[in-house]
């Protein structure tokens, strides 16, 4: 009888250490968060270790009591239920798969993946183009403001995206809209000016800053007339507390203490988007869908992503938090049937691409095409 005992007993201790190990009866995530909140470790700095080492959670009531007693608020157990969804992936538009998101605070980006391949040109970005010395960016000669004269004098086309940063000549400018620049070809090409303050300059050469404008801005440029983008110029310098004589946008681009205070979003957001498959991203802020940025192929994206990526994360550290609660499958899938249902009309056409404007009551957006058909960059707003 001891001994069946002493048995039973072993069993049951080689079952609860199993149990542990494979976190069924104690989740070890959760103990290892127990540990940081004994640590006096705070909530900001838990919930990027969570985001960068892709930490899941599925929380029982037990867990929950734990993590109170150990000192952790609602918002943090919030936080670390809503990571646990087993939602994700799912599919989008047939050919395109979303995945769990990289959160901080209460900007949430979902990466996009492309279920089949298409054969498509490489694309040389503007930065690309720039540091290989095979772009020219000048004033038109007669000096208009809503347009700039870019040649490419390399071998491969160079694609540039609305809402590109370029600075110096009379006033620095962003683009309009996306445009492909042929090899050897010169192109006229449709900007704003993003600098209201100043038309003077020694030269009438641009350059790229190696920035994209944030949402409102981008959005402006595409949709609006020039004196809104300038209002939404305005409004980020204001909140952003970027200051400038000039009404310049690369205010924002330069400032030191806007750098400093993205530094915690864009780790968190680099070390959740590390897939180099990506083809793309969907950008929430206190759950809603704010932006939606779709690419032909993942070798063209992963040139520009962290361009992007600045520019998502400008527009949370200028938006008050109000939810941390990212939005669901069911979020998404209904901001893409509304997007079927979308009025669509010629927006800016070039020799080698063209912008169609999509729009519903909730969403606008812009879809760019080659001469082919087939698409290049998908890039959606909510209204």
């Amino acid at each position: 009888m001891v001994r069946k005992i002493v048995i039973m007993l072993c069993v049951i201790v080689v079952g609860v250490n199993l149990m542990w190990s494979l976190g069924i009866d104690s989740n070890k995530n959760v103990s290892d968060i127990i540990k940081l909140l004994k640590a006096k470790v705070g909530e900001e700095v838990i919930k990027t270790h969570i985001a960068e080492k892709g930490k899941i959670f599925d929380l029982s009531t037990k867990d929950i009591i734990k993590l109170k007693k150990a000192g952790a608020n609602d918002d943090l157990i919030a936080y670390m239920i809503k990571d646990g969804t087993d939602d994700f992936p799912f599919e989008i538009e047939k050919d395109f798969v979303v995945k769990k998101p990289a959160v901080y605070k209460h900007l949430a980006i979902f990466p996009v993946f492309k279920k089949t391949t298409i054969k498509v040109e490489n694309y040389l970005t503007l930065d690309e183009a720039q540091e290989s010395k095979i772009i020219i960016i000048t004033e038109k000669e007669s000096e208009s403001v809503p347009v700039v004269v870019i040649k490419n004098t390399g071998r491969k086309p160079i694609y540039i995206m609305a809402g590109e940063v370029i600075i110096g000549g009379k006033q620095d400018r962003m683009i309009s809209y996306d445009v492909l620049i042929p090899a050897g070809k010169e192109v006229e090409v449709s900007v704003k000016c993003v600098e209201h303050g100043r038309w003077h300059g020694k030269s009438t050469k641009f350059k790229s800053a190696e920035a994209v404008g944030c949402k409102e801005v981008r959005s402006a440029l595409q949709f609006k007339d020039q004196q809104e983008v300038w209002r939404e110029v305005s409004k980020a310098c204001q909140v952003n507390k970027a200051e400038t004589t000039s009404g310049t946008y690369n205010a924002i681009v330069e400032s030191k203490d806007i750098e400093k205070r993205s530094k915690p979003y864009l780790k968190a957001m680099k070390n959740g988007l590390k897939d180099k498959n990506m083809v793309g991203m969907i950008m929430t802020l206190n759950g809603e869908i704010v932006c939606v940025d779709i690419f032909a192929n993942s070798k063209f994206f992963a040139k520009v992503k962290g361009k992007l990526l600045k520019a998502y994360v400008l527009d949370a550290i200028g938006t008050e938090v109000t939810s941390i609660k990212p939005p669901g499958k069911k979020d998404i899938l209904a901001f893409f049937e509304e997007l079927k249902t979308a009025k669509t009309e010629e927006l800016k056409k070039y020799n080698s691409n063209c912008n169609y404007e999509l729009e519903t009551d909730q969403i606008i957006g812009n879809e760019s095409r080659d001469n082919k058909g087939n698409l290049q960059h998908l890039n959606l707003y909510k209204q």
